[in-house]
């Protein structure tokens, strides 16, 4: 009988084991911040500029780009990709998204004073409590900026930096050919010609 309640207790644990693995798994699956992740509604922002987005459409193509006023790199990286917004128009919907920045009049007249050349589409997310601050800064994990989030086909397909989108790596997405190997190949490519 002790036997038989050992084995059960053993089987009781690997049951509990593999249902907590089974949750997880499933959990990571879901996140939609791991790379592959599904990317189907944008959070509740104020938008300042550009036709709103509130879901990512299939068959499209986002660059998300998290930016605030404070952010000397965030702010030095706008010309480029508002270089590579206009070359690619109507192909990606590039997106400039103000981030933990409480203050939206502030980001609005830095936006008249600096950022009248900035040809993106751009939102403000406000800060801690946000909806933008809940359903994305804290489950991707951002922790500092600039960063850029590349969606495609309603899936997130890079997670990088703004200073590595080019106009080679925009053309794999456009063109499907898109792999994170490739793009990380480029930017290597390119820091070797530097």
């Amino acid at each position: 009988m002790k036997k038989i309640s050992n084995v059960l207790t053993v089987l009781a644990i690997l049951l509990c084991f593999n249902m907590t693995l089974t949750a997880q798994q499933k959990a990571n699956e879901e996140n939609e911040f791991e790379l592959g992740g599904k990317m189907i509604t944008y959070p509740k922002v104020d938008w300042l500029r550009g036709a709103p987005v509130t879901a990512f459409k299939k068959d499209s193509i986002y660059i998300v780009e998290l930016w605030a006023t404070w952010c000397k790199p965030c702010i030095a990286s706008m010309p480029h990709l508002s270089i590579l917004s206009e070359k690619f128009k109507g192909k990606v919907d590039f997106i400039a998204q103000d981030v933990m920045e409480s203050n939206k009049e502030k980001v609005e007249q830095f936006l008249k004073n600096e950022g009248l050349n900035w040809k993106l589409k751009i939102a403000y997310g406000g800060y801690k409590g946000s909806d933008f601050d809940k359903n994305w800064i804290l489950p991707a994990g951002v922790f500092s900026i600039p960063q850029t989030f590349v969606i495609q086909n309603n899936k997130l397909v890079w997670q990088t930096f703004p200073r590595y989108l080019n106009e080679e790596i925009l053309q794999l997405l456009v063109d499907g050919q898109f792999t994170v190997e490739k793009a990380e190949a480029i930017v290597a490519k390119n820091k070797l010609a530097d």
